[in-house]
């Protein structure tokens, strides 16, 4: 890297095959879920060098002040034959020609507003104590000028907003956002014996967490058991004749998404799953019709709402096997609580499609402080509807009419 105008080099780390992907990454927002020791710092390093080289203004964020004390340690230390104006205090120095490196806690991000940045680094991201406001109250608002990029470092701590994040980047929904998954292993200085080691000494969940950098269930989290049963296997209409075929359907609003879900109560498996928006609802119509009459299904649960109602009107006109399911606070839980059960038991297998398995990890469960009530529904910015229609699914499934006809 070369520093400034006047032509100081300065020794960056090279990155390892796992982190140049993130490098590499064309994505404004990255989310990295990583392993213990994989070098999530290091290679916020070697990004802020990237952007600095550049002369343009980077923040690191850590979750405390204790644990920018290394991170200052490594960048004082690397670009020492450059730095001008350091001032340890503030936590920030330039660079001679231009650039500088901003430190900050997250105990207290108040103090950030007003500041500017063309990269923002988050470490240990999932350990933030309100990520949720600290990235959007003040670190997304502070990117605004210069159109900065971020990325987010951590290994997982649950199903929290890290979390969320890390769904949003895998989300085809949202473009500008990418995510990583980077076991302690990626990182090819590591001994393989002593992750082994570390293996056979923890518990296994907190190896998968720690080491695997997967995402443990929290106590919020309405499903689990997920992939023992998403292992329904691709199949076709010939494979279920006379099979007893239902279906659910969640009418999309504005940005949601319509879907149908189609079962057989027969085989036990869920045979197709269409989602869809931003097309007339005429046409929506006539794809849902055209999947129940493919599919043969003797019954279809459907969602009433102030778009479900003419929909379904539409499609009983047409013929269908359709029924009313009229979602309220008293009528969801039920609904949900059942698909629930069905997976911590195994007693039906799901298509394992991304979109949907990411919404069926995201699903929260709620409790009412002063009612006691439980509430269900996705986190803010994601979307339940397949969660929805394969509820209805399922609820037909187990209480509809499953006749052949």
């Amino acid at each position: 890297m070369t520093s400034s105008a006047t032509a100081i080099e300065i020794g960056v780390p090279k990155p390892h095959e796992a982190q140049q992907r993130v490098l590499d990454s064309p994505a404004r927002f990255n989310v990295v879920a990583c392993g213990r020791r994989w070098g999530k710092s290091r290679l916020a390093l070697i990004k802020s060098a990237l952007y600095l080289s550049q002369k343009q203004p980077v923040a690191y964020f850590s979750p405390t002040y204790k644990n920018i004390s290394e991170f200052w340690r490594d960048a004082t230390n690397l670009f020492r034959p450059a730095l001008v104006n350091v001032h340890k205090n503030e936590n920030r120095f330039e660079l001679q020609g231009g650039g500088s490196l901003e430190m900050w806690s997250l105990d207290n991000p108040t103090a950030i507003r007003g500041r500017k940045y063309a990269l923002a680094l988050i470490d240990e991201a999932a350990h933030v104590g309100d990520l949720e406001a600290a990235w959007n109250n003040v670190i997304r608002p502070t990117l605004t000028d210069l159109r900065g990029r971020a990325d987010f470092y951590s290994t997982p701590n649950g199903h929290n907003y890290f979390h969320q994040l890390f769904l949003r980047g895998s989300d085809a929904d949202y473009p500008d956002w990418a995510a990583f998954h980077e076991p302690t292993a990626a990182n090819p200085i590591l001994d393989p014996d002593e992750i082994e080691a570390a293996r056979m000494d923890l518990p296994q969940d907190v190896f998968q967490q720690e080491y695997l950098a997967r995402f443990r269930t929290s106590g919020s989290s309405v499903f689990r058991n997920l992939p023992a049963c998403l292992n329904a296997p691709p199949t076709n209409p010939e494979e279920h004749t006379k099979h007893s075929i239902v279906a659910g359907i969640d009418w999309g609003q504005q940005n949601d998404f319509t879907v149908i879900s189609i079962g057989c109560k027969t085989c036990r498996v869920e045979v197709e799953l269409d989602r869809f928006n931003q097309i007339g609802w005429s046409f929506q119509r006539d794809r849902i019709e055209t999947a129940l009459r493919k599919w043969n299904a003797q019954d279809c649960l459907v969602e009433m709402n102030s778009i479900g109602s003419p929909n379904f009107e539409a499609l009983q006109a047409a013929g269908l096997y359709v029924r009313p399911f009229h979602t309220t606070a008293q009528s969801k839980p039920p609904l949900i609580q059942s698909l629930a059960l069905c997976l911590e038991r195994e007693e039906f297998q799901f298509l394992d499609i991304p979109e949907a398995t990411r919404e069926l990890e995201a699903y929260r469960s709620t409790q009412n402080k002063e009612t006691g009530r439980f509430s269900f529904g996705a986190p803010p910015g994601m979307h339940d509807d397949t969660v929805i229609a394969r509820g209805l699914m399922y609820q037909q499934l187990t209480t509809g009419a499953g006749v052949w006809l």
